[in-house]
């Protein structure tokens, strides 16, 4: 999560509360084949990990990923990244979350490894964080209101953990601290679901971060907690408190690393892409890119479009980020290049067509989607499927098409829980219709013989907070989301 020179410079002139040391843009991070090697006793194979920093894109910052937990988008969101090949996710934590609420977060981050687990993905924890926006005092109170993203500002929202409050009155704090780090670990010390501890993000080199690294590698290690640990390394100082080499690579495609070695951040679309950085790692070197969801984090602006130099207008190419809320990808070339060729024609997509207007007329985009369920905030940017591709926060339409599987003959029940104005098709024949706006849902039912089915939808939306959710019923089963049963031809 590395900000170019020039914003910290403008922030130290400004007040802004942005902490993190960074290099100047275009200079690659140290690479891992740079640091020193790591004992042997301590080293694993990372070269398996395609994965992803994982923000639910609701909301604006780590802490209010947790202070707000949702189990429904945190789940949604975890199926989007199975469906596009993640196999790992990188989670962000917060000590004035574990200060204000212990035992409910603690059961959240159970929760999420449940889920991340049923599809087959792998967790890590980043404890601490030099970067961004200081925590305000009042996040600790019941009745905190997370603030909507700074429009057109590049994370604007995101926090620093614990904060340099915390840490100018360390002796105070350190046994909270120590119990944050060790009531964590412990819950999970000989947990298969968690890949490694992450220390820190990005440290700084001054005293107060050193010392809080070195004392949380040793709370971990006093658990007894087998799994590995990691602080980022490269130009901070992670190195001396990591069981394996881990770094950041922004600056375009530099050296590798061996495949003991993590590259914990990459993917910036100012220098990097998915493809690209596909193809510079994968099978060499384990990497995780910023970030799965595009969202209300605000990654999708660029470094230098911060609080001095907002962004007026929406980006047409995301600086980070490779999914929209609804599920489909940023670009179907990226979704190639994770699956790799075989696993992209083997994916079971519909496909969605988007519309600048309500009446299917003006085509913005066409993609594909792994599911037809989700919500969208009534909020600039993210108020639209994909403001990248000029589709309006308000009247506008999308049309999907696809095949299912009915497995056995008989009734099957579609529903469409939505705002707007929907229909659904199956083989043809409508079944479900919705002609009003306004949130409802509508059902319909239709026998099927056993095989495959083409469906299609067709949904409009007026103005205020978008839900589509199309889910189905049949024998043998309970209503669940639609899902389809095929590649989409052409695609």
């Amino acid at each position: 999560m590395k900000k170019p020179l020039n914003l910290l410079l403008a922030c130290a002139l400004s007040g802004c509360a942005v902490t993190a040391r960074v290099p100047t843009p275009g200079i690659t991070s140290t690479p891992a084949a740079s640091l020193p090697p790591m004992p042997a006793s301590t080293q694993r194979d990372w070269t398996w990990v395609q994965g992803t920093v994982f923000v639910p894109t609701n909301c604006v910052n780590e802490a209010q990923e947790w202070d707000e937990y949702d189990p429904v988008v945190n789940d949604r969101e975890l199926h989007y990244a199975s469906a596009y090949g993640i196999n790992m996710v990188r989670v962000y934590l917060h000590y004035y979350v574990y200060l204000k609420k212990k035992d409910a977060l603690l059961g959240e981050i159970e929760d999420f490894l449940g889920r991340a687990d049923r599809y087959g993905i792998k967790v890590e924890f980043v404890f601490f964080d030099d970067c961004w926006n200081q925590p305000p005092a009042d996040l600790l109170s019941a009745d905190y209101r997370y603030p909507a993203p700074i429009p057109g500002v590049h994370n604007s929202r995101w926090l620093v953990c614990p904060g340099d409050d915390v840490r100018s009155h360390y002796a105070q704090h350190r046994a909270g601290l120590k119990a944050y780090v060790q009531d964590i670990v412990k819950a999970h010390r000989a947990d298969g679901r968690v890949a490694f501890w992450e220390i820190y993000n990005e440290p700084n080199k001054s005293e107060a971060t050193v010392r809080l690294e070195r004392d949380a590698m040793g709370w971990i290690k006093e658990t007894g907690s087998a799994i590995p640990v990691t602080a980022t390394g490269g130009e901070f100082s992670g190195g001396p408190f990591s069981d394996f080499n881990s770094w950041h690579e922004y600056g375009g495609y530099g050296l590798l690393g061996d495949r003991f070695s993590l590259c914990t951040e990459c993917m910036n679309r100012q220098g990097q892409s998915v493809p690209g950085v596909v193809s510079h790692f994968k099978g060499k070197v384990g990497y995780i890119m910023w970030e799965l969801g595009i969202g209300r984090d605000n990654c999708r602006f660029a470094w230098g479009e911060n609080r001095e130099k907002p962004r007026r207008d929406e980006t047409p190419k995301p600086f980070h980020g490779i999914v929209y809320p609804d599920g489909h990808p940023w670009s179907v070339g990226d979704a190639r290049a994770l699956l790799g060729p075989d696993g992209f024609a083997r994916a079971h997509f519909f496909t969605a067509s988007y519309y600048k207007d309500p009446s299917f007329t003006k085509l913005a985009k066409t993609s594909v989607v792994p599911m037809i369920d989700f919500d969208l905030v009534d909020e600039a940017g993210v108020g639209s499927p994909d403001a990248s591709a000029g589709v309006p926060r308000d009247k506008f339409s999308i049309r999907y098409a696809g095949e299912v599987l009915a497995r056995f003959d008989g009734p099957y029940t579609f529903s469409a829980d939505t705002d707007g104005r929907a229909q659904l098709l199956v083989d043809g024949r409508p079944v479900v219709t919705k002609e009003t706006e306004g949130r409802a849902t509508a059902s319909g039912t239709i026998t099927l013989v056993a095989g495959t089915h083409s469906v299609s939808i067709r949904y409009a939306h007026g103005t205020g907070p978008v839900s589509l959710h199309v889910s189905w019923s049949g024998p043998g089963f309970p209503g669940r989301v639609l899902e389809p049963a095929s590649h989409p031809p052409g695609i």
